[in-house]
């Protein structure tokens, strides 16, 4: 990809200040286990990635997602390099976070997409500050793969074997 693609979207993520805006005490990190990433790290990881991912269409979700790193790239590889509108590429731009401030932010600097206060890792679990709406889009996003995570057959260690290299792994 060319260095261009990389320099523009290093500039729309720079145009957030890096951790600015949500007040991050010592407290609040070691309590939430907020880690966020500089906007080199970004452009390097993606620069690494197949951007058909990031087609037209094609979801992105980052389950804990801060105040939007991640997303706001995404974002921005969707409309420069696949050339769609704000709007389409938004449609496609889904992020949950524990904390309403980075939720909050998040959604200000992609304007649009579908950002809710939740726990990725405890969808149903009610959380002081999540509206009604974001609890029950939370259940009902994360409750189909709960479904099919109660339907997977548990097997004992002793009765797992290795995988076959030549079968392409499965996430079930």
């Amino acid at each position: 990809m060319s260095k261009d693609l990389w320099l523009q979207i290093a500039e729309k993520l720079n145009e957030h200040s890096y951790m600015t805006g949500v007040d991050r005490r010592k407290a609040r990190v070691q309590a939430t286990a907020e880690v966020f990433t500089p906007t080199e790290l970004v452009v390097e990881i993606l620069k690494y990635l197949d951007l058909s991912l990031f087609a037209p269409g094609r979801t992105v979700l980052d389950p804990a997602c801060g105040d939007g790193q991640f997303l706001v790239a995404a974002k921005f590889v969707k409309i420069l390099h696949h050339q769609m509108s704000d709007s389409a590429a938004c449609a496609d731009l889904f992020g949950v976070d524990l904390m309403r401030d980075n939720v909050d932010l998040c959604k200000s600097r992609l304007g649009g997409g579908t950002i809710v206060m939740g726990n990725s890792l405890h969808p149903t679990l009610r959380l002081h500050g999540q509206t009604d709406e974001e609890h029950k889009l939370m259940s009902g996003l994360f409750n189909e793969y709960g479904v099919i995570r109660q339907k997977k057959k548990r097997l004992h260690s002793s009765q797992r074997t290795a995988p076959d290299s030549t079968v392409a792994p499965t996430l079930f």
